[in-house]
């Protein structure tokens, strides 16, 4: 009886480290506010990117846009 007692300890040693082992994965899978503020940042940083390529388009159809529209005005 005293051989099983001692084999069912390292049989639960071997459970908890398991346990532990997928616990700690779990943990380290969770999304963290370090996490969260690094993705703001990069949504962020594409919007930005995105506003200036628009703003750079604008400039560069606005003028000739204006342009056209005021020497369309002078020829009526």
């Amino acid at each position: 009886m005293t051989d099983t007692a001692h084999h069912l300890v390292p049989e639960q040693g071997k459970l908890r480290r398991v346990l532990a082992a997928v616990f700690a994965r779990l943990q380290a899978m969770e999304y963290t506010s370090f996490d969260y503020t690094l993705d703001r940042i990069e949504r962020l940083e594409r919007e930005v990117g995105q506003l200036k390529e628009e703003l750079r388009h604008s400039r560069d159809t606005g003028p000739v846009d204006a342009h056209n529209g005021s020497a369309a005005g002078l020829e009526h």
